[in-house]
């Protein structure tokens, strides 16, 4: 049991940090990937899935945040 805690701990903190170096990079590939996802989906007929759908949507909110965040960030007000 002590085992696999210490492993969850270890996964998490390892994801915090990938997470903490990669924001600030998220933004406009997220936006761009959703949108390459949504064209690659349409052409291959794979749009009667709504979970392919939203793949690809949630790329592109997670990029607009994420783009929007650090563009805050970067100004002075």
């Amino acid at each position: 049991m002590q085992a696999s805690f210490s492993f969850l701990v270890k996964a998490f903190s390892f994801f915090q940090r990938i997470a903490r170096k990669t924001t600030k990079h998220i933004g406009l590939p997220f936006v761009y990937g959703g949108v390459l996802l949504l064209a690659v989906f349409y052409f291959t007929g794979l749009t009667d899935y709504n979970w392919l759908t939203l793949l690809p949507v949630l790329c592109i909110l997670a990029g607009i945040v994420g783009y929007v965040r650090g563009e805050k960030r970067k100004s002075a007000y």
